[in-house]
């Protein structure tokens, strides 16, 4: 695969996970600003309120600042990507910018809040739930095949790994079983298997960093380990957010998960050659 199809995807990356941000910023406008929504919460017993800096806040809102700022950072890390690796073919890059691109599906929960509002249809509510979860399980097997691209297995098709991302994830969100009349604080609807779902999430982000230490000693350079070290702490602060948090602490755990992506990014500088 040619540098300049990884500078085509990374373009297309960043491109849609902008226009992604603006309309997750537009979505927390409304959300924000339609005051219908505390009551319908309210209906659902799901309404909450948080204190940011002593003032109230509503967990439609916070949910929303949470989001814009979730892909704020994955935006400005596929924009560095863009930029900084112009001329590098790894592909464990390749597959961390897929995952970086799919935590912009997060968005879609606004949009499942404002259609649970003005709809009473169920179909809509039950696909966004499918895409919203195919694209986590899609981005925590594309960080699980990054570290075992990092050890050297597969290196040569870094496509290949997109595809099987992909597929599985796209099955597993399909297999799924979804609950119709469970509307939860996340504003998606409930899926089945939770604890077997957390038990494979946590087990995939721990075996990628696992991967990586193994790779720091097959190549004898510490940089996989503070990559892999970068990586789980950024997939341990997406999980977290997959739910609303008190807003201080979510705005917190946002800007953790850009500060893991980014000492990612630098370590990778260190071992590919760019520019």
């Amino acid at each position: 695969m040619t540098t300049r199809n990884f500078r085509f995807t990374y373009w297309i990356f960043s491109i849609v996970s902008v226009l992604a941000l603006a309309g997750s910023i537009l979505l927390a406008i409304r959300t924000g600003t339609d005051k219908r929504l505390p009551f319908f919460l309210a209906d659902a017993k799901l309404y909450t309120e948080y204190f940011f800096f002593g003032a109230p806040v509503g967990i439609q809102l916070a949910a929303a600042l949470q989001i814009c700022f979730l892909l704020l950072c994955s935006s400005a890390v596929l924009i560095i990507i863009f930029f900084t690796f112009q001329k590098t073919v790894s592909a464990e890059v390749y597959l961390i910018a897929l995952w970086a691109f799919l935590v912009d599906a997060e968005a879609l929960r606004l949009v499942m809040l404002i259609i649970s509002q003005r709809s009473t249809s169920i179909g809509p509510l039950v696909s966004l739930t499918r895409v919203v979860y195919g694209a986590r399980f899609t981005g925590l097997i594309s960080l699980f095949i990054s570290g075992l691209y990092a050890v050297g297995i597969g290196h040569e098709r870094p496509q290949t790994g997109y595809l099987l991302a992909i597929l599985f994830g796209a099955m597993i969100a399909m297999l799924i079983p979804i609950s119709i009349d469970r509307f939860q604080s996340s504003f998606m609807l409930a899926a089945g298997y939770r604890d077997i779902t957390m038990i494979v999430t946590i087990s995939l982000i721990v075996i990628n960093f696992i991967d990586y230490v193994v790779a720091a000693r097959l190549k004898e350079d510490s940089s996989y380990v503070f990559a892999g070290i970068g990586l789980t702490i950024a997939a341990g602060s997406w999980v977290w957010l997959w739910n609303t948090r008190p807003l201080t602490g979510g705005i917190g755990i946002a800007l953790l998960f850009a500060a893991g992506l980014f000492g990612v990014i630098e370590r990778l500088h260190k071992i590919y050659i760019w520019k």
